[in-house]
């Protein structure tokens, strides 16, 4: 048997030894939840999705994860208290089976529900706030799944969980943990906030873009000409770069649906594909999904998905700039009314088994204002994307942070 370790990589200065070792059911005591009929759930407070839960790493008063109104009784055998953890008992996938979250408050008249376990401390050894974190950490996460039997409706009762191993320091460096983490935190979430507003702030002004309730004006201060409709096929050019089917493997693309973009596949191996001749893809294209654009599965190609390779299924254009710019239309396919018409005029039966007429794509109409007036929109729109990407870099960077934090400050 491998040697336990009980020493973190990462410490404060300030602490040393080693921390405890213990069995989950020498510090908690299990219990199911009580069984409702559905319509009870979500009285009082609600039911809410876990993962929103975890990301936390803590539920409140009006967050609670499986908590229901409930008799005297009920509460007397199922009751919730301040210091609790609460593992999901089922998930739609393996990995997130037993996801933890700590009731970081006392909340009165409430039970929690046969959706949960309930972990009740019978020592008070670990503080509430360290909690938050230790249950996340991935050795503890490996174990939880492992013990679960990888299975996605496992958790049948928390004997499963007794045997994860679990190691914990003296209260004052669980405060210290907790501390630093919960600052990090912090930072994550006023990310996340501005992140939000910057979306709700692009998808507002954009509504009013595309309503003409916003103009632009030249640099002179002169309004631009009045906007006029036009086909889709007065300045889309289908452009199709045949090439032979390739002998090695290969860049594919496709792309994905709900306007999230283009996706690649590296190294494709063309032994797999049965069609005798692809399509090069250019930057800037527009590359729509003949069998998923109802799906609104339409992306303007990236920097570096040029030279990958497509089918016919993805039909590509590209564009007159003398009546519109790839920058500005790179934004009218993501709005909603452009997105319902590639809808209708994919027709089909139940299912996805549907497929875009190019014929009458090219024929949709589009109000469209003067090449100068798309440049100005473009160059707004793109400015608040830029906001939105540093953002998200900085998002990024805090939770790996967190993440390295997470699997180095603990054992």
């Amino acid at each position: 048997m491998s040697k336990i370790e009980k020493v973190p990589k990462l410490r404060f200065p300030e602490f040393s030894g080693e921390w405890e070792v213990k069995k989950i059911e020498d510090i908690f005591e299990f219990k199911n939840g009580i069984n409702k009929e559905k319509e009870f759930f979500g009285k009082g407070f609600p039911i809410i999705n876990f993962k929103d839960v975890y990301h936390q790493y803590e539920l409140n008063k009006n967050n609670i994860l499986g908590l229901v109104e409930s008799s005297e009784k009920e509460q007397k055998n199922f009751s919730a208290k301040k210091g609790d953890v609460f593992f999901t008992r089922t998930s739609e996938t393996i990995l997130d089976i037993g996801m933890s979250a700590v009731l970081m408050e006392e909340i009165e008249g409430c039970v929690f529900s046969g959706f949960v376990l309930r972990a009740r401390p019978i020592h008070n050894v670990l503080l509430d706030s360290f909690k938050k974190y230790c249950f996340s950490i991935q050795s503890v996460r490996k174990e939880i799944v492992i013990k679960s039997s990888f299975t996605t409706r496992a958790l049948t009762s928390g004997t499963l969980l007794n045997k994860v191993i679990f190691k914990y320091p003296f209260i004052n460096e669980q405060q210290k943990i907790a501390s630093f983490l919960t600052a990090v935190d912090i930072k994550i979430e006023q990310l996340t906030k501005k992140e939000e507003l910057l979306q709700e702030y692009k998808k507002g002004v954009m509504q009013k873009i595309f309503s003409q309730e916003i103009r632009f004006k030249d640099d002179s201060g002169n309004s631009y000409p009045d906007w006029e409709e036009k086909r889709l096929e007065e300045f889309l050019i289908l452009t199709l770069r045949e090439v032979p089917k390739p002998q090695e493997k290969y860049l594919a693309l496709g792309v994905r649906s709900h306007c999230k973009g283009t996706f690649q596949r590296p190294e494709s191996d063309p032994k797999k594909i049965s069609m005798d001749k692809l399509y090069k893809v250019k930057e800037n294209d527009l590359i729509v999904s003949i069998t998923f654009a109802w799906e609104s599965a339409i992306a303007m190609a990236k920097k570096e998905d040029e030279g990958g390779l497509v089918s016919h299924r993805f039909p590509t254009y590209t564009f007159k700039r003398d009546i519109v710019l790839h920058e500005y239309f790179k934004y009218v396919i993501i709005q909603k009314r452009f997105r319902y018409m590639l809808d209708l005029i994919s027709p089909g039966g139940a299912g996805r088994n549907r497929v875009m007429s190019k014929k009458e794509f090219v024929k949709l109409k589009w109000s469209l204002p003067s090449v100068q007036e798309q440049q100005k929109i473009a160059s707004f729109l793109s400015s608040i994307d830029s906001k939105i990407e540093q953002v998200n870099k900085q998002l990024n960077q805090a939770k790996q942070f967190k993440k390295a934090l997470l699997q180095q400050m603990f054992v």
